[in-house]
């Protein structure tokens, strides 16, 4: 009788496990033209929330060529622009067939997955091919982003987010990118109440405590004066931030790039990263 009664304990322990394992899912957001010292220097409750309880690296690098197609395209397909082919805004020749976003990599393993691209700029859409996303939207302002994802995230079945945030950008080119200019400052402090809205929709999800979010936050590029684009420190240093329950906390010691951006969700997601995929980036921030 003792014997059934372990064996049977056995079992429902072992079902219960199984029943209580969260799944791996991926939210990252896009900060366009967020400077890391800028963010440091403006006031970001919800952003330092992130970084302080996470992984992070306020020294990362991106392109040399320091253009927004060239750098989302290095983010979210986790390779150089030697091998993605994307040397400017226009996405004129985008090597998606041998370099493709990562979305279509995960789906290689896990079809299934739901994946969801939203945008203020349209363009970091270029490189999806047909059903890589599951959902793809582009939104005119960041309030209609952001609207957009909290909505989303509150009510559908989503496994991986791309979220791309503009103002910041936007006022670097009117005002100019630098940390004593207030109104640069000011609209890195109004996305981080966007922030702060995302990542409250994502804990109010109805099924969030059987899950695993990684938060990502990363920027395209830098910038001083009122432009970017060279390989100077001002315009190819960023920041990255990984926050979620598999990450190991503090600063990242290792160099991190734009392209480990990528190759970390894929791990998060459990997706076997393929030698034949040739992928540049790294895995950076989560625990070994």
């Amino acid at each position: 009788m003792k014997f059934k009664y372990c064996f049977l304990l056995s079992l429902t322990m072992a079902f219960s496990f199984t029943e209580i394992k969260a799944q791996n899912k991926v939210l990252i957001l896009g900060i366009d033209g967020c400077r890391p010292d800028a963010l440091l220097a403006a006031k970001t409750p919800y952003l330092d929330n992130l970084w302080k309880n996470g992984a992070y690296s306020f020294k990362a690098k991106t392109d040399d060529l320091s253009w927004s197609g060239v750098c989302w395209t290095g983010m979210l397909t986790g390779v150089w622009k030697d091998k993605h082919k994307v040397m400017g805004n226009q996405y004129l020749n985008p090597n998606i067939a041998e370099y493709p976003h990562f979305f279509n990599l995960a789906k290689q393993q896990q079809p299934d997955l739901r994946t969801y691209s939203i945008a203020n700029w349209s363009p970091v859409h270029k490189i999806l091919q047909d059903n890589d996303a599951t959902v793809v939207k582009h939104k005119l302002t960041d309030g209609l982003v952001t609207r957009s994802v909290v909505k989303t995230l509150k009510k559908e079945d989503v496994d991986v987010m791309f979220v791309h945030l503009d103002n910041v950008d936007h006022a670097g080119h009117k005002y100019g990118y630098a940390i004593d200019n207030s109104k640069y400052i000011e609209s890195i402090e109004k996305t981080d109440k966007k922030i702060g809205r995302i990542v409250k929709a994502l804990q109010k999800r109805k099924n969030y405590d059987n899950e695993n979010w990684l938060i990502l936050v990363s920027t395209d590029h830098g910038g001083s004066g009122t432009n970017h684009g060279k390989a100077i420190p001002e315009h190819t240093t960023i920041f990255y931030i990984a926050s979620g329950k598999d990450v190991e906390k503090g600063e990242i010691k290792k160099q991190v790039y734009v392209i480990d951006v990528a190759v970390t969700a894929l791990k998060h997601l459990n997706i076997d990263l393929m030698e034949a995929w040739n992928l540049d980036g790294s895995v950076s921030g989560l625990k070994q």
